[in-house]
């Protein structure tokens, strides 16, 4: 008979991968796969990790988003909102996001290859049974899977499985800050493309598209529990908790973490540093919480250019 407690680890480990994906992906919220929302202003009801960026007289302030939060959340606490207020440019992953259908084109160009093998038959027997179920729980959402090639068919399973979770991507990080930036007259940009972001898992070894997918199968009865583990450790600001979430399953998958986490930390940061040292004016920059985690994360590679880092929230 399984020791629980190592049917319980490996179940954990699991779960905490998807939860890495849920906090990186700005794509997953740009398809339009949560439902939008947004509501008038209220007390607030979480405070996430905020930093200030400085030297000489150069600053920036620097946000870890997650892509999607409940209807009725509201982090946009008296901290940030002074940042957003004293600063002249917002930086975001990628722009445009409100473009959905160009988004979701660029997703079927990159993520549809035509002669693919069922979906089943890229799975192991308990696997492909596992997907069965999930075929018959969204059929909408599911049909014509095998279509995809199988990172794209594991971000739409990743979807299909939070669609009913009430989250809202209209009241996230990147809708709301964009919205205050255009109304004040302030720019946006970006540091990728969506064409860039989703290239990133078209290019992915087989094996690490296989992996993405079988976890995705796996992890799709969790998808609540998972969420709300994310949530609570990003609304608080529980940089730690956030931090053991992430490494441990990525230590497993270090491709993975080199493509999607720490290339891009390494290009962004350097990315900002010539930003902040060509043009004045203090830049608000909201990436995804992941990469605002551990030693290689974007303010640890911004300190090794020079910039002086202090947690503000």
């Amino acid at each position: 008979m399984a020791d629980p407690r190592s049917t319980r680890r490996q179940r954990v480990w699991r779960a905490r991968f998807l939860l890495a994906l849920l906090a990186l992906l700005t794509t997953m919220a740009a398809l339009g796969w949560w439902i939008g929302y947004r509501a008038a202003d209220t007390a607030v009801t979480a405070r996430p990790a905020l930093w200030r960026i400085s030297q000489g007289t150069r600053e920036a302030y620097l946000f870890g988003t997650i892509h999607a939060v409940p209807r009725n959340a509201r982090w946009l606490s008296p901290a940030i909102a002074r940042a957003v207020e004293r600063s002249d440019l917002l930086l975001l992953e990628v722009t445009n996001l409100e473009s959905e259908r160009r988004t979701r084109a660029i997703f079927e160009q990159l993520g549809r290859s035509p002669g693919l093998p069922a979906i089943s038959a890229r799975l192991d027997t308990a696997d492909a049974a596992r997907f069965a179920a999930l075929e018959r729980q969204y059929p909408g959402e599911l049909r014509h899977l095998a279509r995809y090639e199988s990172w794209a068919a594991a971000l739409l399973i990743n979807a299909a499985a939070s669609s009913s979770l009430a989250l809202s991507a209209d009241n996230a990080g990147e809708a709301v800050l964009s919205a205050r930036f255009t109304q004040a007259g302030k720019p946006v940009e970006g540091l990728e493309a969506i064409a860039g972001q989703l290239g990133l898992f078209d290019t992915l070894p087989q094996s690490d598209q296989q992996r993405l997918l079988t976890q995705a199968v796996r992890e799709a009865g969790d998808a609540s529990d998972l969420y709300h583990a994310l949530y609570t450790a990003w609304a608080s600001g529980d940089v730690a908790s956030l931090q053991r979430q992430f490494l441990e399953p990525f230590a497993r998958a270090p491709n993975l973490w080199h493509v999607l986490v720490d290339a891009r930390n390494r290009r962004w940061s350097t990315l900002i540093d010539q930003r902040l040292r060509a043009r004045p004016g203090v830049i608000f920059i909201a990436v995804g919480a992941g990469h605002l985690i551990g030693a290689q994360s974007v303010q640890a590679r911004l300190a090794t250019l020079g910039w002086r880092i202090e947690r503000l929230q």
